[in-house]
């Protein structure tokens, strides 16, 4: 068995399929979860400010995530929210997180098994 499926093993084949897909960094798998958790609209500057990070990345990421399906754009609001397209995307997610919370070293060690080529398709 090699690496990454023997790490495969603890995290859910709906979760490994959006990691794979959306996931290039554990930072973009935390903002997701914070999105999730927060539940309400925010601004990228919010973002930015409650995770100590660049309101740049932030926004790069936000619209990445909202062409994912992933989070919604408040357009007249200007703001952002937690709001995936499918309930198969919001499944995955909760997976993804639920095993992020029980096995944090085995989805990190994931996100950073995949090959060159599988970020790049991501």
């Amino acid at each position: 068995m090699d690496n990454e499926e023997s790490l495969a093993v603890e995290i859910s084949p709906e979760a490994q399929k959006f990691l794979r897909n959306h996931i290039q960094s554990v930072w973009q798998l935390e903002l997701i979860l914070f999105m999730k958790e927060k539940g309400n609209a925010l601004s990228v500057t919010e973002i930015a400010s409650k995770l100590y990070s660049n309101p740049r990345v932030i926004e790069t990421a936000l619209t990445d995530f909202v062409r994912g399906g992933i989070i919604k754009e408040k357009e007249s609001q200007n703001v952002y929210a937690f709001d995936p397209d499918s309930v198969e995307m919001t499944n995955a997610i909760e997976q993804a997180g639920k095993a992020y919370a029980n096995k944090r070293l085995s989805v990190i060690n994931f996100i950073f098994s995949r090959t060159d080529g599988d970020k790049k398709r991501a």
